[in-house]
């Protein structure tokens, strides 16, 4: 299972233009592919005027999408929204089995 926690940093952005930087991580100690994750965040990012950058380390994946808004919380939810259709792109929801 994975979480995620959320910095919002306070850069100099371009107007528009706000950064929101994500980290994803695992409590059971299994990272998500690296490359499949990052091909899933620009395809979810593609579709919600964002875009993504993602590095990976050790037991943790950092991404920081950039998103065209109007203001800062007005980025903040598309951000998570590119993370958490990426993560359900590369980890779909099993069914229980009988």
């Amino acid at each position: 299972m994975s979480y995620i926690t959320l910095t919002v940093p306070g850069m100099n952005e371009p107007p528009s233009r706000y950064d929101v930087t994500i980290r994803v991580a695992s409590n059971d100690g299994r990272q998500p592919d690296p490359a499949a994750f990052a091909a899933a965040a620009r395809q979810a990012a593609s579709g919600r005027n964002a875009s993504v950058v993602s590095a990976h380390t050790a037991g943790e994946i950092t991404c920081v999408v950039s998103v065209a808004a109007q203001d800062r919380p007005a980025a903040v939810p598309v951000a998570l929204a590119v993370v958490a259709e990426a993560l359900k792109a590369i980890n779909p929801v099993r069914s229980p089995s009988r």
